[in-house]
């Protein structure tokens, strides 16, 4: 008859799979900003640790788990980098922060590799690990410091975030919620484990099959328009963009939209920004396509990004994210995309207009669930 130990010691297989396929179907749906990255490649190394647990409890050979036990610490802790990455991307801009905060991963990764395992030995459910206590005590500070920060990060996101629907909010914090509780249970069962080395079977990466279940049969029926809009509002909103225009290269406004509610630019206020755009595009700088850059124009950020016809600028009240930065740089590659040759001239491109109207309203508010 198959007893609890046996279903836990299958469960991480699972979580692993689930936790792949929420790294793998956003990416296939064409989630490609900054902050998503962050969330595919987080999910990636996720699903991967719970692999490796399961391949650990299945491993007889001892030398053998003590290194699966190495590379899963690993993988864990560049997880935890990765969420850590996807909540502040989409919040604040890439900073001197974000590579410092590599570092402790680092010491992790050393620490989990020389001195936190002296030896394993082999029980009825599978090895167990001794661990140096002290050392233990290091890494599990510092990792649950990191999922302390990822989940601050993201609890920022999810308040400040404007949704369409109160069902979509309830979702995701009910999804949050889940993983909240999830990590908080992984840490109390691993440092009580691990530190009183008990031997008993500790709750690992099984009980993370019940959040990635969650976070999948949110993703999985939701169109790839929706999925897009959902992302823009978690990453564009926070940013509080108020207004986007298009300047054709030559120098010349193409087309400008403004939030309902809002005042537009004003005359002096858009006269400094031609003249920045104009001599940043066409005198100064040598900007070339693909290079995101800032303007601060007294309490506003100017973010803009040259293409190789026409240029987007974003007016911020405040700091831009990173989430906002990626949106910025992937209308302009869409939109030269689609009309190409067209944009050529600011005659020529002045014909679509309409189409750049739509994007730009796509940019500042994004339609959403």
């Amino acid at each position: 008859m198959t007893d609890l130990t046996d279903v836990l010691l299958h469960m991480p297989l699972l979580s692993g799979l689930v936790w792949l396929a929420n790294g793998v179907w956003p990416w296939w749906r064409g989630l490609r900003t900054t902050p998503e990255k962050a969330f595919v490649a987080a999910s990636l190394l996720l699903g991967t640790w719970a692999l490796l647990d399961w391949l650990f409890f299945h491993t007889s050979d001892l030398a053998s788990a003590l290194v699966i036990s190495k590379v899963r610490i690993t993988v864990f802790s560049f997880a935890w980098l990765g969420f850590l990455y996807f909540g502040r991307w989409l919040s604040r801009a890439r900073s001197w922060f974000d590579y410092l905060a590599i570092l402790p991963v680092l010491g992790s990764v050393v620490i989990s590799w020389t001195v936190l395992t002296s030896s394993a030995y082999a029980t009825s459910s599978g090895p167990r690990l001794v661990r140096d206590t002290v050392w233990y005590t290091i890494f599990l500070v510092q990792t649950a410091a990191y999922i302390g920060l990822a989940f601050s990060y993201i609890a920022w996101d999810l308040r400040k975030a404007s949704f369409s629907t109160s069902a979509t909010r309830r979702k995701l914090t009910a999804i949050f919620a889940a993983l909240v509780i999830t990590m908080a249970a992984w840490l109390v069962t691993n440092a009580y484990n691990n530190l009183v080395q008990n031997g008993a079977f500790p709750a690992l990466s099984s009980i993370l099959v019940v959040p990635g279940v969650l976070v999948l049969v949110f993703l999985a029926p939701v169109s790839k328009k929706d999925l897009l809009a959902i992302m823009r509002r978690l990453s564009v909103t926070p940013a509080r963009p108020f207004a986007s225009i298009w300047f054709h290269n030559s120098g010349q406004p193409l087309a400008q939209v403004v939030l309902p509610g809002e005042a537009a630019p004003d005359p002096a206020t858009l006269s400094d920004l031609a003249q920045a755009v104009d001599h940043v595009l066409v005198e100064g700088l040598r900007s070339n396509p693909g290079s995101l850059r800032q303007l601060q124009h007294e309490r506003h950020s100017f973010v803009f990004e040259k293409g190789r016809y026409i240029t987007l600028v974003v007016l911020v009240r405040g700091r831009p994210t990173e989430g906002l930065r990626s949106e910025v740089r992937n209308t302009v590659r869409e939109f030269e995309g689609i009309h190409g040759e067209r944009l050529a001239t600011w005659e020529s491109a002045s014909a679509v207009a309409d189409e750049a109207l739509t994007a730009l309203d796509e940019v500042i508010a994004p339609k959403a669930l």
